[in-house]
């Protein structure tokens, strides 16, 4: 079964026999050639629900073999920043992640990834490495959380059909029930499904995958790191 055997006890009230059986159903429908790994599929379901303060509300898993960790925007093959990696959103997220540590202000200061990559090296910046800096943020309190939870290999939003209903059910349970929780929705996707969340607080931008000063709502603008500073360490601990 991919529900987690070690299952937090605050998601155990969303598992109705009617989900239960969905899963059951669309497990049945998985094959063999997806991703993530089984065991990751629900990892979201072993977080303590109560402690979540921000949700970064994710879309699809990657497509690429090995890559998706069940985690949304989590690269699995990255261990340290200046590997190469073809994730455009995970380098963006950085860049603004680095604007609001150093309070920038001005659009055409920020800094390039690779420029970024200097302050790492030279450790002005301080972030962490990435698997560890996405385990710190976890244990912070932040939920990385897709709508989509598996993909066949190689086929970007193959499996987006199936688990549509099951993130509606998702989204609903933490709204009602966690109604203080921070929401980051990033692109289009995550904001339409800003109507299964009928509570909490929101941070709406496009998509980090393509930035330009020339969007009004473009994800380089965005304060949801620097307003949320105060609650979640964004560089790690």
């Amino acid at each position: 079964m991919i529900i987690p055997s070690n299952i937090h006890p605050t998601w155990k009230p969303l598992f109705t026999k009617d989900l239960i059986n969905e899963l059951t159903l669309i497990e049945s429908k998985l094959g063999e050639n997806y991703n993530p790994k089984k065991e990751q599929i629900l990892r979201f379901l072993t977080t303590d629900l109560s402690k979540v303060k921000v949700i970064w509300l994710g879309q699809d898993v990657y497509p690429a073999k090995g890559v998706a960790t069940g985690r949304s925007f989590e690269v699995g093959s990255l261990s340290d920043w200046s590997q190469p990696f073809r994730q455009v959103s995970v380098k963006n997220i950085i860049r603004l992640v680095h604007k609001s540590y150093f309070k920038i202000e001005k659009y055409g200061e920020i800094k390039s990834f690779s420029e970024i990559k200097g302050d790492i090296a030279n450790s002005k910046f301080p972030i962490l490495r990435p698997d560890k800096w996405f385990d710190s943020l976890e244990k912070q309190g932040v939920l990385f959380l897709n709508t989509s939870f598996t993909c066949e290999i190689g086929k970007a939003n193959s499996h987006k059909d199936l688990w549509k209903n099951f993130s509606k059910e998702v989204l609903s349970f933490i709204s009602k029930n966690y109604p203080s929780v921070q929401w980051f929705l990033w692109g289009k996707e995550a904001k339409e499904s800003k109507s299964y969340i009928k509570s909490g607080i929101f941070y709406e931008s496009r998509h980090p995958m393509m930035c330009s000063a020339k969007y009004e709502d473009d994800f380089l603008k965005s304060d949801c790191f620097v307003n949320t500073w105060d609650v979640i360490n964004w560089v790690g601990n």
